[in-house]
């Protein structure tokens, strides 16, 4: 009996092709390295009203006020950007290869859908993200005066980090969905919108709403004679819808970082609601607001995976046909 020839099993190739190619030929263009540089152009005037306060404030005694609100401002000011920013890089990713005619070619190759999308969806994001690195240096001014660590200012980064991650996994899905990239840039800037403005105001109207029935019930003593506290709703579980908005979650993070007081105004986060007297349950050391950013960013991240999930299955061109095919003989075959 004639002895048989093994065929050893060919390695899968782990390295994924779209994200090799953008990042040895995409990333070397010019263009790459103008936006950074506007970006922290961009930056510049926060700088230097920043400087211009030291100034001011070497004649007499520092104010650390300056720091504080130097360190607020330029991170509101980059997420700013961010915003704007992400919505017009990620939009095309798809949209770019239709006009091009190269998706087709990228769909007959042994490249998943998934492989498609992950690939074009990290390029976009290492992209950002190293935006995001190149601000750090501008961001680390404050350590002059001290009053911010370095994990706290690489945990904010972190959280911009994520909020670029969530943003650009709507111009993936919209790029994904349209085959004009000016369509998608403009639905991917609507739809952004429209979920910001929703999703910051579902919490303060909610907890508006709670707060004007206890107020109804507190001072109406002929029919509620028995209610005797202002805060007899428990609403303050309503307050964790903010964690699906990541400017609230931002604006957690910065406030956690700080941690400062100024004079009869205090900046410390989400935990401001609790001396607003909205959520009169809650106290500053309430686990929830401890854990507010971090289960906004388990919340983002997972959003992310499932709508760059459902992006590939739209990029699938068999989809719905096998199951039509079954329908139709009973079988995976054609007639």
């Amino acid at each position: 009996m004639a002895d048989t020839v093994k065929i050893p099993k060919q390695k899968k190739n782990k390295r994924n092709a779209v994200l090799f190619k953008e990042m040895t030929v995409d990333m070397k263009r010019p263009k790459i390295m103008l936006v950074m540089l506007i970006i922290n152009l961009l930056l510049i005037p926060v700088t230097a009203s920043f400087f211009l306060g030291i100034t001011i404030a070497a004649f007499g005694s520092i104010d650390y006020r300056v720091l504080a609100w130097y360190f607020i401002a330029l991170v509101f000011c980059e997420m700013t950007l961010l915003a704007f920013i992400t919505p017009a890089i990620t939009a095309g990713s798809i949209s770019l290869e239709k006009e091009r005619q190269t998706l087709d070619v990228l769909l007959t190759t042994r490249m998943t859908t998934w492989e498609i999308i992950k690939g074009k969806y990290l390029s976009d994001f290492i992209f950002l993200s190293l935006m995001v690195i190149s601000t750090f240096p501008v961001l680390s001014i404050v350590f002059i005066y001290g009053g911010l660590s370095l994990f706290q200012m690489l945990y904010v980064g972190l959280g911009l980090i994520v909020f670029i991650a969530f943003i650009s996994c709507w111009g993936v899905f919209f790029s994904t969905l349209t085959k004009n990239t000016v369509l998608s840039v403009i639905l991917t800037y609507l739809f952004i919108l429209f979920y910001m403005a929703i999703t910051i105001a579902i919490p303060f109207v909610l907890l508006g709403v709670v707060s004007g029935i206890n107020s109804a019930l507190y001072y109406d003593n002929v029919n509620f004679p028995m209610i005797t506290t202002e805060n007899f709703i428990n609403g303050d579980f309503l307050f964790l819808t903010g964690i699906f908005n990541p400017i609230l979650t931002i604006f957690d993070m910065v406030g956690n970082a700080i941690g400062y007081n100024f004079g009869d105004e205090s900046f410390a986060g989400m935990s401001l609601l609790c001396e607003s007297g909205l959520m009169g349950h809650f106290t500053e050391k309430n686990l929830l607001f401890k854990a507010y950013s971090p289960l906004s960013m388990i919340y983002m991240g997972l959003t992310s995976f499932i709508v760059l999930k459902i992006s590939a299955g739209i990029l699938n061109p068999v989809r719905g046909k096998e199951r039509k095919m079954v329908k139709n003989n009973g079988t995976g075959q054609k007639n």
